[in-house]
């Protein structure tokens, strides 16, 4: 199935270019091997964090992703991934909208390649593959967002208190 692409080799009705994705940092740490897994007791951890950054005009997007294996007490695995891609906006602006292309379907575009190279590590380093669920990066930002928010009252409260004149003569 081929990709319909408009001016620039863009896809059809899409407001940004992929300029290139690489990974920045890669680990996988296998303190657990060779030891028998019981899947009914491994717990995995996953964390996953967006950060961006303007580049010469672009905006890179680096996706970072932690996967921990766990049974009972003792670390399986630890696998470290930071997976970036260099994005152009296109026909639309740096405000509201721009971010939320950035910071939701950037990452959402950068998922596959990083779940893929977590799953290759995990089934090198003797145990199954792992896939991944793509994380909610709508609801990630939405919660950056409302604790920014909140960390900015706190300072504007604290800020209009001014300095404490109890007791004062």
């Amino acid at each position: 199935m081929a990709l319909e692409t408009g001016p620039q080799g863009r896809a059809a009705g899409s407001n940004a270019i992929l300029h290139g994705r690489y990974t920045r940092d890669f680990s996988f740490e296998n303190p657990g091997a060779p030891a028998p897994i019981d899947r009914d007791r491994v717990h995995i951890d996953i964390s996953a964090r967006v950060d961006c950054r303007r580049w010469r005009g672009l905006h890179e997007v680096t996706l970072s992703i932690t996967a921990t294996a766990t049974q009972e007490a003792e670390i399986l695995f630890l696998a470290e991934l930071s997976y970036a891609g260099l994005f152009e906006l296109i026909d639309i602006g740096e405000e509201e909208a721009g971010r939320n292309l950035i910071v939701c379907e950037a990452p959402h575009i950068l998922f596959p390649f990083a779940d893929r190279i977590i799953a290759d590590a995990a089934r090198d380093g003797g145990y199954p593959p792992l896939n991944l669920t793509p994380p909610d990066f709508v609801g990630l930002y939405q919660q950056e967002r409302a604790s920014a928010r909140k960390r900015a009252n706190d300072a504007n409260a604290a800020i209009a208190g001014g300095p404490s004149t109890a007791g004062a003569a």
